[in-house]
């Protein structure tokens, strides 16, 4: 039987082999359609010919040439945490309670103004006696309006002048203007522009995002981070600070990838640094039994704007959810009223806890 109908096959691209850079094991790279692929190797080749592991710039947390994310809730002090990060690697001094290896840091700031920016590395400074900065390179991008895709070119650029061994990008959501950060797609598209500038320039790239609201004790770590689940599985390193029952007090976790597991641990902020209170546990989180934590991501999905239905529930699909689980938790979260519709016929957060039904589509 014949089928006319049927497409032709796309064409092999053509391959060829040309010598590489550096990429440590394999002698070959092949390369289609203008795109360097790495040589196919037996096993027993790489583990013969393995390369040297990169230096831990953060002893425990942090090698160079991986991706990290520093995650909290809003408020929390995330740039100032960050800031006291690149000092310490700038001055080789502790970052929180771990070691660090003196190398050169670019602190990307999308968010504070240049003259409050300034007075922070000169509190930081001051509190820790650093003498130095010189290893310390702040670009203040807040107001600037730029393509991450030129962004990261831009960052190339620079970064291979100055060998930096630490780049922040603080915070992410600065660099995804105008697109939706529940996008696996988009967030897919970012994290691999940031594995470009690694890959590029050697360093370790750190930048900091922020939590779904409600209350993020009752979720697992790695769930706790707003938008898209890709933020959490591109990373190498994560750690988050999660509040503690004891005030101005945060549960420190870290998931690793490529590093064994660390404790979690309980710090305090004292401006203008977070310091150990290893008298707390670092279980006893602060909770709040009022909230809806259970239905917070799908909720958290109408803070950007409201959606209509099926706006809504393809943004369910981009971060896990089946269609049946959207229609479903969507009836209890009409019925609570933790939702509800406009004239529109688009969705919004509702009076939570009110137990007033929204009219209904």
């Amino acid at each position: 039987m014949q089928y006319s109908n049927l497409p032709k096959p796309l064409p092999v691209p053509k391959l060829s082999v040309v010598k590489p850079h550096t990429l440590g094991v394999g002698s070959l790279i092949v390369k289609t359609d203008g795109i360097r692929l790495p040589e196919i190797v037996p096993a027993s080749s790489m583990l013969k010919n393995r390369s040297k592991k990169p230096a831990e710039i953060i002893e425990g947390l942090v090698h160079a040439g991986t991706k990290v994310v520093l995650a909290s809730g809003s408020k929390v002090g995330k740039t100032w945490i960050l800031t006291g990060g690149g000092i310490s690697v700038a001055t080789g001094t502790p970052w929180l309670k771990y070691k660090t290896i003196m190398g050169k840091v670019l602190d990307i700031n999308s968010e504070i103004r240049s003259e409050f920016m300034a007075d922070r590395v000169e509190a930081i400074q001051k509190h820790g006696n650093h003498q130095n900065l010189d290893n310390l390179h702040v670009w203040n991008l807040r107001g600037v309006t730029i393509d991450f895709e030129q962004l990261a070119e831009s960052i190339i650029e620079r970064s291979l002048k100055e060998n930096y061994t630490l780049i922040i990008l603080d915070p992410i959501y600065k660099m995804m203007v105008g697109k939706s950060e529940n996008s696996s797609s988009t967030v897919g598209i970012l994290c691999n522009q940031i594995d470009r500038i690694i890959e590029a320039t050697g360093a370790a790239v750190i930048f900091a995002h922020h939590y779904t609201k409600g209350n993020a004790a009752k979720k697992s770590q790695i769930d706790r981070m707003s938008g898209s689940g890709v933020f959490a599985r591109d990373a190498d390193t994560i750690i988050t600070l999660t509040e503690h029952q004891q005030k101005s007090c945060y549960v420190v976790e870290m998931t690793l990838r490529n590093l064994p597991p660390q404790a979690p641990f309980v710090v305090e902020w004292k401006y203008p640094v977070m310091v150990e209170r290893p008298d707390l546990s670092p279980t006893d989180f602060k909770i709040d039994e009022s909230t809806t934590d259970e239905y917070e991501p799908l909720v958290s999905l109408l803070d950007e704007t409201p959606l209509t239905t099926a706006e809504w529930s393809a943004a369910s699909l981009e971060i896990g959810y089946s269609r049946a689980q959207f229609f479903r938790d969507k009836s209890y979260l009409v019925e609570k009223g933790y939702v509800r519709v406009s004239q529109e016929k688009t969705w919004s957060r509702g009076q939570t806890g009110t137990g007033e039904t929204p009219a209904t589509e």
